[in-house]
C-alpha cells in the first residue's frame, strides 16, 4: 500500500510541490462473507464474539473493530513529518472539519458536526468519546471512549462459510468493554472497573444519543417521484449506469 501512496503524493508533489494534503483511507473494514476477496482484518478479530457467541463475522457490517478499523496515510509535505505514526482517535467525520480548517472556514453554527480536526492541525483532545453508527438501531450500541470500546449490544453477520453467530443485548449498567491498547482482538472485557467509571460510560453514552436525538434528519421517501428510484438504464437520465458497464441496481430488482 506505501508503495502506491509513495507513487501517488511523489507525482502530485512533482506537479504542485509542497502545497497539497494527500488522503488514503477506506471505508470500513474486510467482508468475510467474500473469503479470500476480502482481504484481513488481522489483528482485529472480534474473538469474544469467536469463542462466547458461537462465531460468525466480526467484519464489514459488524460494530466489532475489524469491521469499521481502517488504514489511513496522511501526505503533507512541511506539516507532516514523513514516517510519523499516530495513536490519536480518530475517525473519517474528522475530514471535513480538517480541511475546513486548513483553508479557514468556519463551519455553519446551526448544525452538530461529529468530527474534530485531525492532530496534524489540531492538537486532539483526551479523552475523546467517538460513537460508531449502526445502521440497524436508533440508539446508540457501541462507542469509543479513548481505549475503551463499550459494547450495549453485540452481533455478528455470516461468514465465508454462512455462519452466524449470536446477538446479544448487554446490561445497560455493566455494559460489555474492552481495552483496545492491550486487547485490539477484542478477546477477553475488563472485569475490574469501577462503578463509578461505568456511570462515566452510560453518561457518555447518553450524551451521544441526546445529541443524535436533537439533531434534524431528513428521510428519503423514493415513492414520491419515480426517476429517484436506484434503477439501471443506460437511456435514463437518472439511472447510474455507464457505457462500461452497470454500476446501479436494476429497477426491476430494486422493485
Amino acid at each position: 500500500m506505501s508503495i502506491y501512496t509513495n507513487f501517488i503524493s511523489s507525482g502530485i508533489n512533482a506537479e504542485y510541490g509542497d502545497n497539497t494534503l494527500i488522503i488514503f483511507t477506506s471505508d470500513n473494514g474486510p467482508w468475510e462473507y467474500k473469503c479470500d476477496l476480502a482481504g484481513s482484518h488481522l489483528p482485529f478479530e472480534g474473538l469474544y464474539q469467536k469463542s462466547e457467541y458461537g462465531g460468525g463475522s466480526t467484519g464489514k457490517m459488524t460494530t466489532w473493530e475489524g469491521g469499521h478499523r481502517v488504514p489511513f496515510i496522511a501526505s503533507w509535505p512541511g506539516h507532516i513529518s514523513p514516517g510519523s505514526v499516530s495513536d490519536d482517535l480518530s475517525s473519517a467525520l474528522d475530514i471535513l472539519p480538517t480541511l475546513a480548517q486548513i483553508v479557514g472556514f468556519t463551519l455553519p453554527p446551526d448544525r452538530v458536526f461529529d468530527g474534530v480536526p485531525l492532530s496534524f492541525v489540531q492538537p486532539a483532545n483526551s479523552p475523546r468519546v467517538l460513537f460508531i453508527p449502526d445502521a440497524d438501531v436508533e440508539e446508540i450500541s457501541v462507542f469509543r471512549w479513548d481505549q475503551y470500546k463499550v459494547y450495549f449490544a453485540t452481533f455478528s453477520i455470516p461468514d465465508c462459510a454462512g455462519k452466524k453467530g449470536k446477538d446479544r443485548l448487554h446490561n445497560p449498567d455493566l455494559p460489555l468493554v474492552f481495552d483496545l491498547s492491550t486487547d485490539p482482538a477484542e478477546s477477553t472485557p475488563v472485569t475490574n472497573l469501577t462503578k463509578e467509571f461505568y456511570d462515566l460510560l452510560i453518561n457518555s453514552k447518553n450524551e451521544i444519543q441526546e445529541s443524535i436525538d436533537n439533531t434534524f434528519r431528513s428521510t428519503v421517501d423514493w415513492r414520491k417521484d419515480e426517476k429517484f428510484v436506484a434503477c439501471c438504464n443506460p437511456d435514463a437520465k437518472y439511472c447510474s449506469c455507464s457505457k462500461f458497464g452497470l454500476r446501479g441496481v436494476s429497477k426491476k430488482f430494486y422493485m
